[in-house]
């Protein structure tokens, strides 16, 4: 396959499945918001449906990469895994009201959340692949600068809604939000895709590719 072919399946198929992914807590934010939850169900309920976010992010790296790349299971457990540390670091300054973000003394807590919450998802990810082949390690980083980058499309929508605003248009809006999001962490991450699946290949591994199945 071409690089461009590869990068055109990637783009698409990583889209799409984040794309899906986001709506789930998109969704859940949106209805939770509008019912006035309070917060002990709320915090539990973003992480679970961050979890979902992150095993239809993960089923779409798995299209992207070519079936038998990697470890479809494993890459499920791992991205959704990930995915779930995610939401539970990005909830906790909306969850707890004397999280004082102005605060000079948050400022270290607040800069080693969003490392941890940035590299969350590729460094579970990178567990699986260091078994498949070498020098797989560039992926924690790519993937963390991708997702610092598309994550600002999901501040977009928040000066022009509240708990006001209806659902549909407040789902229309996060949607569009989490597309652009997706579109932007796809695009971003297919040279390295193209490149760690090409070194499984050429590892000549077939009993780890069959086992994807």
């Amino acid at each position: 396959m071409t690089a461009g072919a590869f990068r055109r399946r990637w783009v698409l198929a990583v889209t799409a499945g984040e794309a899906l992914g986001f709506l789930v807590p998109a969704s859940v934010g949106g209805l939770l918001a509008m019912s006035s939850a309070p917060d002990v169900v709320v915090y539990p309920a973003m992480i679970c449906a961050g979890a979902f976010e992150g095993i239809l992010l993960g089923y779409g790296q798995y299209v992207g990469f070519g079936r038998f790349i990697v470890p479809r299971g494993q890459w499920l457990v791992a991205t959704g895994a990930g995915s779930a540390v995610a939401w539970s670091i990005g909830m906790l300054p909306g969850t707890f009201s004397d999280f004082d973000l102005p605060s000079p003394a948050a400022v270290p807590w607040i800069i080693c959340g969003a490392l941890v919450l940035l590299a969350s998802i590729p460094t579970l990810q990178w567990l699986v692949l260091r078994r498949l082949a070498s020098q797989t390690l560039r992926w924690i980083p790519i993937n963390a600068g991708a997702w610092a980058a598309g994550i600002l499309w999901t501040l977009v929508p928040s000066p022009f809604v509240d708990e006001t605003t209806v659902f549909p248009v407040l789902l229309a809006c996060y949607v569009v939000a989490g597309v652009l999001m997706a579109a932007t962490v796809a695009a971003l991450t297919g040279r390295a895709a193209r490149h760690i699946a090409n070194s499984i290949v050429g590892n000549g591994e077939p009993g780890t590719r069959t086992s994807a199945a």
